[in-house]
């Protein structure tokens, strides 16, 4: 049996290695959304170019058969980034679909209902998704953000993990995903953390309550939520699929 004293620094000894770890990856700050919004990088990771990023919207709108039509207009990778989709990688998502009420973000689904839902939507995406799951779904008042972290199933690849931000704007939301192969998650989690808690918004574009938020309206949020993973997990698993027919 081991000691509480020894049980102690062993633990000390862990979240030494692990913020050593996150030390070791040294970050860049860059400006997105023509200057609006800054975060932070890896410092070797290359800007995908905006033609790759339309590829990814166009796949995703044709793999889904039009269930998803998202767009993409800024995205961070490892290695080439003229490559096909291959994690870790980082993907934003600027809406500009109108202000959305933060009280909505205060009644947020359950982990279970999100998972009820997504797993009716991965069973319409084909074999190459064997599973889609939710871990975990919360709003931060204070950044009026919401941070959700999913685990896709491929047939292929594996497990992938997508942890992703969506912070409320005057104008709509901005998304950011930071993909990781499970097997590189330890590695990777103190990282997309990083990167997500990065975020800095200039104040013309920054939230700000209102008086008239207090008024009840219905909140189509679950809908959105389950719909920025799904986004992201489509256009994912057509993305591999896609490479590994061509190898």
């Amino acid at each position: 049996m081991i000691a509480a004293g020894s049980r102690l620094l062993i633990c000390l000894a862990m979240c030494c290695v692990a913020h050593s770890a996150e030390a070791q990856v040294e970050m860049r700050t860059v400006s997105v959304y023509g200057g609006l919004v800054s975060l932070e990088v890896p410092a070797d990771w290359n800007e995908i170019p905006p033609d790759v990023l339309e590829f990814y919207s166009i796949r995703s709108a044709e793999a889904s058969g039009g269930i998803v039509a998202e767009t993409y207009q800024h995205g961070f990778r490892q290695g080439d980034p003229e490559a096909d989709f291959a994690p870790p990688q980082i993907l934003i998502q600027i809406r500009e679909s109108g202000r959305v009420n933060h009280r909505d973000l205060r009644r947020l689904p359950s982990v279970e209902d999100m998972r009820a839902n997504a797993g009716e939507l991965a069973e319409q995406s084909g074999p190459f998704l064997e599973g889609l799951n939710p871990r975990q779904i919360s709003y931060d008042p204070a950044t009026h953000s919401l941070r959700i972290s999913n685990a896709l199933d491929l047939s292929f690849e594996g497990r992938v993990i997508v942890d992703s931000a969506s912070f409320l704007t005057e104008r709509g939301t901005f998304t950011v995903h930071c993909y990781a192969l499970r097997q590189h998650y330890h590695k990777m989690a103190p990282v997309c953390d990083r990167v997500l808690s990065s975020v800095r918004i200039d104040e013309t574009l920054r939230y700000r309550p209102r008086l008239a938020d207090r008024l009840p309206r219905p909140t189509a949020l679950a809908a959105y939520a389950i719909a920025a993973v799904l986004a992201a997990a489509i256009l994912l698993v057509h993305l591999v699929r896609r490479r590994r027919r061509q190898t």
